[in-house]
């Protein structure tokens, strides 16, 4: 007679859930003691060494992409630099200064208190010098003449730096500005010459 067989017996679904699980476990717990345990890599000869909070962490030399980078960042903050000046920051600027009643609009002294630089008209600011243009009597030629030369000095010895105050432009249009040379105050050098006066409201005749 043919022998019958039994039928195996299955294991429950969460049996194999189970030994699944296990599984994975024992696979993690064998390759974090191989990482662990395996040699660590020597650094290669030449490589620069970065000291962190923990370790040692070989660099490597900056490539041509790196210093592309680094030169259109150099670029970068040239343009920032010239966007600031144009903005009104202050910075050092040596010009040669003519006179205007002999000339045009760039670098040039007008009068004690006006000159033009770089193709903009000038007015210093807090003080008052004698008109040249017309003057109105002979003292305020004389003294109008002075200062102008006074100024025309005092701009061609250094370099000439301009800073802004509460207010850009004058009724006419010029620039108002704070202006000095190789750190020296002009409106006070004007002033303390004799050849200038702090501003008041409205001007005042010399004569």
């Amino acid at each position: 007679m043919p022998q019958s067989h039994a039928p195996a017996k299955r294991l429950p679904e969460g049996a194999k859930a189970g030994l699944v699980l296990i599984a994975g476990a024992c696979l993690g717990l064998v390759a974090g003691l191989y990482s662990a345990l395996r040699p660590l890599e020597p650094v290669q000869p030449g490589a620069e060494i970065e000291w962190n909070a923990v370790q040692a962490v070989p660099t490597r030399a900056p490539g041509v992409e790196d210093a592309a980078w680094l030169a259109r960042a150099d670029d970068g903050a040239e343009v920032a630099s010239a966007s600031r000046a144009a903005a009104g920051s202050p910075s050092a600027v040596r010009a040669s200064f003519g006179y205007c009643k002999w000339g045009g609009g760039t670098n040039c002294v007008v009068d004690g208190d006006t000159f033009w630089m770089n193709g903009q008209k000038v007015r210093i600011a807090g003080i008052d010098a004698p008109e040249t243009h017309p003057s109105r009597c002979d003292t305020e030629a004389r003294l109008g003449n002075q200062a102008t030369e006074r100024l025309h000095a005092l701009l061609n010895s250094g370099a000439v730096t301009m800073t802004s105050i509460d207010r850009d432009r004058d009724r006419y249009g010029r620039l108002l500005r704070n202006v000095a040379v190789g750190g020296q105050d002009i409106g006070e050098a004007m002033i303390a010459a004799g050849v200038a006066r702090e501003y008041g409201r409205g001007r005042k005749p010399w004569c």
